[in-house]
């Protein structure tokens, strides 16, 4: 039979032991287990198994080309209808501009006639300023013979031969004085030139064209063909020759 005092020192014996077995079981370095793959999901690879991998997909084979790099194509800008409408107005304003300028420049042209003065005997008579090729001062020209008597003669101006009408012969009016203000103007007659000596050049004047009168009704046969018309500058008049029936040796 056992002793009461050899009986508690069993008990303590028993708890003490119980006591240190859980604190021994919280210093014990736990146990890893290890990760379990999640469903779906692929294991990354480590960073061996990444640079084997990379080494072998991207190494360039022996006399590869070069893979080219493209950049990516920029994003197409967004249209402003407004600044497409503003753009249109601005092209038909300078579209318009133009318009009225060619048109304006046309009326002009229509409403003016440009004229070449010059003096015969005591009369201003003109020609239209697009008819003109030069004026030169006279020299000796060379007679042709059986020629009309309003015919000077020929002349080479820059190698080509022109005949010389004397203007005052030619419309039948009575010699003036010289004063040394001669001079030859040269004319456009078909393909080729005339020229036509005056007794001065004087100026260039616009007529309009609206106050351009018909040959007055005085004048008769020759003399009516000869004149295109009778125009008005500072209150003056200037008679308007009609180049293609004056040069016209055929009407004596």
């Amino acid at each position: 039979m056992m002793d009461i005092a050899e009986i508690r020192k069993k008990a303590q014996r028993d708890r003490r032991q119980e006591g240190a077995a859980p604190a021994a079981e919280l210093q014990r370095e736990p146990r890893q287990e290890p990760d379990r793959p999640v469903a779906g999901a692929t294991s990354a690879p480590t960073a061996p198994e990444l640079q084997e991998l990379s080494d072998d997909v991207f190494a360039p084979d022996d006399g590869a080309l070069p893979v080219p790099v493209f950049a990516p194509a920029a994003a197409p800008s967004v249209l402003d209808p407004l600044a497409l409408i503003l753009q249109g107005r601005r092209a038909a304003l300078v579209e318009d501009l133009v318009s009225d300028t060619e048109t304006e420049s046309a009326r002009e042209t229509e409403a003016y006639l440009e004229v070449l003065c010059f003096r015969v005997a005591d009369e201003t008579y003109g020609i239209d300023i697009m008819e003109l090729k030069e004026i030169i001062k006279p020299r000796e020209t060379t007679e042709v013979p059986h020629a009309p008597p309003f015919v000077a003669g020929v002349l080479s101006l820059r190698g080509i031969i022109i005949p010389v009408f004397i203007l005052r012969e030619r419309l039948g009016l009575a010699e003036a004085v010289a004063r040394g203000k001669e001079r030859i103007v040269v004319v456009k007659h078909g393909e080729g030139l005339c020229g036509l000596l005056v007794d001065e050049v004087t100026q260039v004047v616009k007529v309009p064209a609206a106050t351009i009168e018909h040959p007055p009704a005085v004048l008769d046969g020759m003399d009516r063909e000869f004149v295109n018309g009778i125009g008005r500058h500072d209150g003056g008049i200037i008679i308007l020759l009609q180049l293609e029936k004056v040069l016209d040796s055929a009407l004596m």
